[in-house]
């Protein structure tokens, strides 16, 4: 598959260009205290606005199907089309940009981003993309007085054979920094 920078965006974002879009597919989330679970991920990367950051809009929802229903190797849209949602578990609105004014790190393009949650999470992160590989870790964490212990997070991601794989570790609940969530999506062209 041949890519193609999307029209309208602000030269700022081309680094990030090739996650601009709409992706679907599944995953399993675990964690202590969290049941291993099948998840659906609808994942959305836009540049509406022509400005110099791109939006991201993330929903997760539980899967009716067990863990087990998860196949690694299978393409994100196929698992997304073969499992059903029960209710949702979490969302996040975010903005992603490169870091203005920066030297790139060792050929890959720094990168700033912030994003929130309904559980009450104001995250912002820093993070590299080079090429179709990218990386945060929260920078720091605000929290409403109600939310859960949340004390770390990072992200890794990457483009393989055309699907996005990513794996989302936390630090939360007091237990040390392990992978929470890891899935793979798929573009939805449709």
């Amino acid at each position: 598959m041949v890519f193609s920078i999307p029209e309208g965006l602000a030269p700022e974002t081309y680094p990030m260009a090739w996650i601009v879009g709409s992706w679907k597919g599944a995953g399993v989330l675990e964690y202590e205290g969290v049941e291993a679970s099948a998840y659906l991920h609808e994942l959305t990367v836009d540049n509406d606005d022509g400005g110099p950051c791109l939006r991201i809009e993330s929903q997760v929802w539980l899967a009716q199907e067990e863990a087990g229903a998860v196949d690694r190797e299978e393409p994100g849209l196929s698992a997304y089309s073969r499992l059903t949602k029960d209710s949702l578990w979490t969302r996040s609105s975010g903005f992603v940009r490169a870091a203005p004014g920066t030297e790139k790190h060792d050929g890959a393009t720094v990168l700033e981003a912030v994003s929130a949650n309904p559980a009450g999470h104001a995250i912002t992160w820093a993070g590299l993309i080079d090429g179709p590989r990218l990386q945060f870790a929260a920078d720091a964490i605000a929290s409403v007085p109600t939310a859960a212990a949340f004390e770390g997070a990072k992200i890794v991601a990457g483009l393989v054979q055309s699907d996005l794989f990513y794996a989302y570790d936390i630090a939360a609940f007091g237990h040390e920094m392990r992978t929470y969530m890891a899935g793979r999506l798929s573009r939805d062209e449709g």
